[in-house]
């Protein structure tokens, strides 16, 4: 239990658009405002772990070309929303949709966040998600978990508004933010497509 707790902890913990987004709202908002955004994250990942580790359980080896789209797609939504936080600063005089990373599409960054299927790939046994009592355990650890981290990074981010630094700007924040989120795609989009080059040349 421990071994797959501090697993999960040091997966969690680690930078992305996720938590990119939980400093962002923390620095913006506050920690008291931002921090149910950590339950939000938590059942995104739950939903999307149990996706893909019903679909592993039950598809096995004929599941990697659908692995690929759906990472081609998140790695697309990823530099969508780099780019939005790039052009588009949080001003609250002139709101615009686009500037805001609202609840929803908090929601669905974290639900195509690629850390859910490195957990159901390397650190969740596949038969976890074929027995009840496995399962709920899982879920039970894996929310002992995330929820704290991600209030981890909430909190960091308030306490860096609390500092007072003069250059943390709507537009420096979003654009620091835009930054990370497209580095971690760009990382993801290079693996991705020397693992499609390396399988065309196995064929």
């Amino acid at each position: 239990m421990l071994n797959v707790m501090s697993a999960l902890g040091l997966l969690l913990l680690m930078p992305g658009p996720t938590n990119t987004l939980l400093l962002r709202s923390g620095v913006l908002s506050g920690f008291r405002r931002a921090w149910p955004l950590s339950l939000l994250e938590c059942l995104a990942y739950l939903l999307q772990i149990s996706f893909w580790g019903y679909l592993l359980s039950h598809i096995g080896d004929s599941a990697p070309w659908c692995l690929k789209w759906v990472q081609l797609a998140s790695v697309a939504y990823l530099i969508k929303t780099s780019y939005r936080l790039w052009r588009h600063p949080d001003n609250p005089r002139n709101p615009l949709p686009e500037a805001r990373a609202s609840r929803l599409h908090f929601f669905l960054l974290t639900l195509i966040n690629p850390k859910g299927l490195l957990v159901v790939s390397f650190i969740v046994p596949v038969q976890t998600f074929a027995d009840i009592t496995l399962y709920l355990h899982f879920v039970a650890q894996f929310s002992v978990v995330v929820i704290p981290v991600g209030c981890t990074w909430v909190l960091f981010g308030a306490r860096i508004k609390r500092s007072g630094h003069a250059w943390l700007t709507p537009l420096n924040i979003n654009r620091t933010a835009s930054v990370v989120i497209g580095c971690f795609a760009m990382a993801i989009l290079s693996r991705l497509t020397g693992s499609l080059i390396n399988t065309s040349v196995a064929f």
